[in-house]
């Protein structure tokens, strides 16, 4: 028997641990490097005055026993001893003029309630939901090698599948959120849908959502986004992984040999060097190709996506704590779109809209008789990490200048609210590039536009071997899934490269 190779892991998100996972079930050993103090990345929360803030979850894609991307989920043991609750509504958007928009999670109500708002624009919402119905109860499988190692099997399988699919993903994958919302007769319903998608995004993806949404596959894990991190953690360390915190790589470690270039280890902050026989790098995907490694591998693939692709946007995340609760609030998903009092300008960007979420269906996230408040902002990253590094002062007044501005907004909304808040907290941009490094502070990695709605990016690099690449980076359409599904497939390489069969197993109940 050979001696145990180790992996070494740059980056202790998602997909950093569930490639850490997956190297252990495998028979390889693994270390993590991540530069921040608790596991997770962006999947994270914390706290401020008693008030939990989470940074990401809304809903967890295949939540549902029997949901495909379930079975990846155990496998790593993200759900282990989690409650879900599935709730009514996706979002609600209370609009410009007045009038208010529910998506509901039903798609009969959805169709009703969307042409009850413009019985003109009928025939265009019949049609969207009518699509959405196409896709209800079919689900791909989400344990599929990747596109190199696929059988002909495999191939044929997944061809059958997406023949459920084809017409509907025809018809919208190459059509954006914006393309859509202009075809409304009523702008204010296109402005709502808007609020729901991203404008760049191709809008299949939301007819997906609506098709899960209505059969209750996804849920929000009561607790938020730590829980889960702690969850893989756990599950790291029991298979024999390692996690070391406050340990950020600089340099991926390369050395040329007669048969080309190879990843050897990595460099860290402090000057150590520690050498592995692989490397995967679930950081930021810019950091990765064009610092650790010095823009040498980018190849055409990669350059071609960093000069033409579209990151999700940056965020300005707030954090609301209240004495209390909100009357006349109904849950949703995705919460609120509220319209601002006054358009928000700062830097490049104005912002005549904010989302709210209200964590009124979780208990655990703030004091009892209390309610936690989370807010997203589109932002311009680059007035904030500039800003930030300039003039530390002003920076903390831009903050509390949009506290001010969202507060009055919500005190609009639910009068007297003012006067129960009882913590704001202010992350910018420049708060997401500190604490994960991601490019451009976006929020997920790069939108699925038209462009890369389908296909797979290479989970390696020309030119360097023993490499390769896991996460959302390398995989547009952002979310968790990518973080699983990628690490995954990166071990299945490894192990076709060393002539194993590739193992999982599932975390103890």
């Amino acid at each position: 028997m050979g001696e145990t190779k180790h992996i070494a892991i740059v980056g202790g998100g998602i997909a950093g641990l569930s490639a850490g996972c997956y190297a252990q079930m495998n028979g390889y050993s693994s270390r993590i490097y991540e530069m921040h103090k608790v596991p997770g990345g962006l999947m994270t929360a914390w706290q401020r005055k008693g008030y939990t803030i989470d940074y990401c979850i809304h809903w967890l894609y295949g939540s549902k026993p029997g949901s495909p991307m379930r079975d990846l989920w155990e496998e790593i043991g993200l759900i282990g001893g989690l409650e879900f609750v599935y709730l009514d509504r996706f979002l609600t958007v209370e609009c410009d003029d007045g009038r208010t928009v529910v998506f509901w999670c039903d798609l009969d109500k959805l169709e009703d309630e969307l042409c009850a708002f413009s019985p003109a624009d009928a025939d265009v919402v019949r049609e969207i939901v009518g699509d959405a119905r196409k896709l209800v109860g079919r689900e791909l499988p989400m344990d599929l090698p990747p596109r190199e190692l696929m059988s002909v099997g495999q191939s044929a399988k997944v061809a059958l599948k997406m023949m459920s699919f084809i017409r509907p993903f025809r018809k919208w994958s190459e059509v954006t959120g914006r393309e859509v919302a202009a075809r409304f007769r009523d702008p204010v319903l296109g402005a709502a849908f808007e609020a729901l998608w991203p404008a760049e995004m191709t809008f299949f993806f939301l007819l997906a959502n609506f098709a899960r949404m209505s059969e209750h596959l996804d849920g929000y894990p009561l607790g938020g986004s730590l829980p889960m991190a702690r969850n893989v953690e756990r599950r790291l360390t029991e298979l024999g992984g390692e996690i070391r915190y406050g340990a950020r790589v600089e340099e991926v470690l390369v050395e040329k040999g007669a048969d080309g270039d190879r990843a050897v280890g990595v460099r860290l902050a402090d000057g150590t060097e520690e050498r592995a026989d692989v490397v995967v790098s679930a950081a930021d995907g810019h950091a990765t190709i064009f610092d650790m490694l010095g823009g040498r591998y980018v190849g055409e693939t990669f350059r071609k996506l960093y000069d033409t692709g579209v990151p999700f946007p940056a965020l300005l995340f707030l954090g609301i704590g209240i004495d209390g609760g909100l009357e006349g609030y109904e849950p949703a998903v995705s919460g609120v779109s509220l319209p601002f009092a006054e358009p928000l300008v700062a830097g490049e960007r104005t912002s005549s809209r904010l989302t709210v979420h209200p964590y009124t269906h979780d208990p655990r996230m703030a004091p009892d008789g209390k309610t936690v408040l989370t807010v997203m902002i589109e932002a311009d990253w680059r007035y904030w990490c500039e800003l930030r590094e300039s003039d530390r002062e002003r920076y903390a007044a831009e903050k509390q200048r949009v506290a001010d501005a969202v507060v009055a907004t919500l005190d609009g909304r639910w009068p007297g609210l003012a006067d129960r808040v009882e913590m704001v907290d202010v992350a910018t941009p420049a708060t997401t590039v500190c604490y994960t490094g991601n490019w451009h502070g976006s929020f997920e990695g790069f939108l699925a536009t038209p462009e890369y709605a389908q296909g797979e990016l290479p989970k390696t690099l020309p030119g360097l071997d023993d490499f390769y690449m896991a996460g959302q980076w390398v995989m547009p359409g952002g979310g968790l899934p990518p973080g699983v599904m990628t690490a995954r497939q990166v071990q299945q390489l490894i192990c076709h490269r060393d002539g194993k069969t590739f193992q999982t197993s599932r975390a103890p109940a």
